[in-house]
């Protein structure tokens, strides 16, 4: 219980009550997406299955719930400039998009031209002629984006490993040829005046902090190029640090000992009350907090997202000493000291709050969304890597015997089990196309239905 003392400010008596109407803060908004947007990724193996792109649609669809954006995986294992300059009209136009995130340059560079050891001429020309080749191919994209008005939004390589000394073959020099494919992005992104987001160099500036205590750290896949959960959050730091600024969840703080000041940040605070134990008001945030899971606890330890971008902080100065437990709508969250409240807890992590429950229901919508997404992808990986050279009638049977021809031509390849899985995944895909189209279409629904904070009645009780 308070003590009496504890109130006097509230005229001297026993049971005190105040009443706020309402306090309002300014809506948070994106920097750069403006709600009807589309965006597309362009890229290779990295984007076709990476999550990068799920982790930003996450984190649109809960920090901005008003804005609404539409997301397309447009990536295509094995791929490179020139393949995507060959499909960018059929992939990436077709969805009129605003924005294109473009990677690319793993396979540009060749990698098989990179070893440990001295290179012989031929090699060092052969090296030369291809990163040649990725910049005239850069400058034909950006190009395109420039007569279309597009606005493009470059994003440098990640890393290929070349650093850790776990046990898998070394293409040594692979990372020195992707930092020279970064200093033309970049170069080209300046004369353009365009977002550029180098990926490469802030990943590798991790590793070489974290490698000087483990010599097997990394935050690249056992491969050496394909980035795991863990590389793909950094991504997605690294991208949102960028494009936006760093921005709260939403924050409440209450100075008793000033007259029950109120101040907000991305909420709104209304039916404030205060009585000899407890204190209670209704908030309604603009956000919702940005939901985790136990595949990327070590990218939360790696990148500061949580300081950045995710801090739903509730502060209360002025409280005697002493324990308090924190209900939101009638569910105990936990229980906090009264110096604990004065500096600011942060709730974002707070996994039983109604606000994280809610944000999970997104995070699963967005999973299933980049699943879908995925499926798809098999059409286009195989019509614009495979099947470019087909003539035939255009019917599935004729196209699976070229396929089949494809495939014999690779057995014994170190990649043909992968490529006969997704030459069995076109098969299955293509006559459900429209139904997977559609259940997209459906799941963006969905995330934009379930994505609005709601009212959530607060309560403070000393114990």
């Amino acid at each position: 219980m308070f003590k009496r003392s504890f109130f006097l400010f509230f005229l001297s008596v026993t049971y005190v009550f105040f009443s706020l109407q309402s306090v309002y803060a300014q809506q948070e908004t994106s920097k750069i997406f403006e709600s009807g947007d589309t965006i597309c990724f362009l890229g290779d193996s990295i984007t076709h299955g990476g999550q990068f792109h799920e982790f930003l649609q996450l984190f649109y669809a809960t920090r901005y719930p008003n804005l609404i954006l539409t997301f397309y995986n447009c990536g295509i294992a094995g791929d490179n400039a020139k393949g995507m300059i060959y499909r960018l009209d059929k992939d990436v136009f077709i969805h009129n998009p605003n924005h294109v995130f473009l990677m690319t340059g793993m396979n540009d560079v060749i990698r098989t031209l990179y070893f440990e050891g001295e290179a012989s001429d031929e090699i060092v020309q052969s090296r030369k002629k291809a990163l040649d080749e990725y910049k005239r191919n850069i400058d034909v994209l950006d190009k395109k984006f420039e007569a279309s008005e597009i606005s493009p939004i470059y994003l440098t390589p990640s890393i290929y490993d070349q650093y850790s000394k776990i046990e898998r073959e070394n293409n040594m020099g692979c990372n020195d040829a992707l930092t020279e494919c970064s200093i033309h992005l970049k170069k080209i992104a300046q004369q353009r005046n365009a977002t550029v987001i180098d990926l490469n160099s802030s990943m590798k500036h991790i590793m070489e902090r974290e490698l000087q205590n483990d010599s097997l750290f990394t935050i690249i896949g056992k491969d050496r190029v394909h980035p795991e959960s863990t590389g793909h959050f950094v991504m997605f730091h690294e991208i949102l640090s960028a494009i936006e600024s760093p921005s709260v969840v939403a924050q409440i703080s209450i100075d008793i000992n000033q007259n029950n000041l109120i101040k907000t940040k991305n909420c709104v605070v209304e039916n404030f009350q205060v009585s000899s134990d407890d204190i209670s008001f209704s908030c309604e945030q603009n956000s919702l907090p940005f939901p985790t899971n136990k595949a990327i606890d070590k990218a939360l330890s790696l990148v500061p997202f949580e300081n950045d971008f995710n801090k739903e902080i509730l502060q209360i100065k002025g409280l005697k000493n002493g324990k308090y437990d924190l209900f939101i709508q009638g569910v105990l969250i936990n229980n906090y000291s009264a110096e604990q409240l004065n500096i600011g807890v942060n709730l974002s992590t707070q996994v039983i709050t109604p606000q994280y429950k809610q944000a999970q229901e997104i995070m699963k919508l967005c999973e299933d969304y980049r699943k879908t997404s995925y499926q798809l992808r098999a059409v286009p990986f195989m019509e614009f890597k495979y099947l470019r050279d087909y003539v035939g009638a255009n019917q599935l049977q004729g196209k699976q015997i070229h396929l089949n021809k494809k495939l014999k031509a690779i057995e014994g390849e170190p990649y043909y089990k992968y490529i006969k899985k997704s030459m069995d995944a076109y098969v299955e895909i293509l006559p459900k196309q429209d139904s997977l189209k559609n259940r997209l279409k459906i799941i963006e629904k969905f995330i934009y239905k379930k994505n609005s904070p709601k009212n959530l009645e607060w309560r403070l009780i000393k114990i």
